[in-house]
């Protein structure tokens, strides 16, 4: 119940702070806004941000009253990101996607040159928002932390290789360094960010950015096993043998038993890097609720 009530009051506050840089529709470039609207507000889980709220009130701990404004500007400002590569990410020229958290894709709801438009809007939104922390120094250096993890060293880079592999033979190796630097980067970012806003010691920001890898690598590995393998022939039991259903996954590569057995390893490491930490509840939540989604 009181694990509940932190993500409720926390995402609250991510919420509240993403309307109020977002803003409203109104005044000039009133479409553009309708659009930036609609990329943030039209669902997500909001992980990254709350991932970084998490870190950064387990470290800073009596700190944490005084500095959280600037890790809440931190995690609107991976949350923009995430959701301008989404906006980006579902152009036609890209993964040409059609619908987005239930919803057509930006680009069908709007146009293409909004959808670019829109994208670049939220990406130098972002970099506003960190401008907004108080510390300059500290500012600067989240600044450079989600800049790397965007840019070609980081997301942008994982998605020019997938897109470069989509007609190859995928091969295991590949597909990982697509998911640490689609997925991870952004999840690294979030947990670095929260180590400098809160004073962090170079061992604890090794150990906090091999978790967020570890949780987007897990969490990637188990959306494989649910999407590719049907449940038998009655699409119910789970005892039947599972059918991947594309090669170019963890369980197309792998195989079920090895993709779950590999997850579960990655899930149990990561418990462990955390159990010394004091205040570790929300953290150890977190591995949970992915370790929940395992069929």
């Amino acid at each position: 119940m009181l694990l509940q009530k932190y993500f409720e009051t926390r995402l609250g506050k991510v919420e509240a702070n993403l309307k109020h840089f977002v803003g409203t529709a109104s005044g000039p470039a009133k479409e553009l806004k309708k659009a930036m609207r609609y990329a943030v507000f039209s669902g997500g889980k909001r992980w990254r941000p709350l991932l970084l709220l998490a870190v950064y009130e387990m470290l800073a701990g009596a700190k944490k009253a005084k500095g959280f404004q600037d890790a809440l500007h931190a995690a609107t400002a991976v949350e923009l990101i995430h959701n301008a590569s989404i906006v980006h990410d579902d152009m036609p020229m890209v993964m040409n996607r059609s619908e987005r958290r239930s919803s057509p894709a930006l680009h069908l709801k709007f146009d293409n040159t909004i959808g670019i438009l829109a994208g670049d809007a939220l990406y130098t939104l972002a970099f506003e928002v960190l401008g907004y922390i108080s510390n300059p120094q500290k500012a600067l250096e989240c600044l450079r932390i989600l800049a790397l993890a965007a840019q070609t060293y980081g997301m942008m880079g994982g998605q020019i290789v997938a897109l470069e592999s989509k007609r190859k033979v995928m091969k295991i190796n590949v597909l990982r360094y697509i998911d640490m630097k689609k997925i991870g980067s952004l999840l690294q970012a979030s947990t670095d960010m929260a180590c400098v806003l809160a004073d962090a010691d170079d061992d604890t920001r090794q150990v906090m950015s091999t978790y967020a890898m570890n949780l987007g690598m897990a969490h990637q590995m188990i959306e494989d096993i649910v999407a590719d393998y049907s449940r038998g022939s009655d699409g119910l039991d789970f005892d039947s043998e599972y059918v991947p259903t594309s090669r170019n996954t963890y369980t197309g590569l792998l195989g079920f038993d090895k993709a779950r057995a590999a997850v579960e390893k990655l899930l149990d490491d990561t418990n462990k890097m955390i159990a010394p930490y004091p205040h570790n509840d929300v953290l150890l939540e977190f591995v949970q609720m992915i370790k929940e989604r395992m069929p």
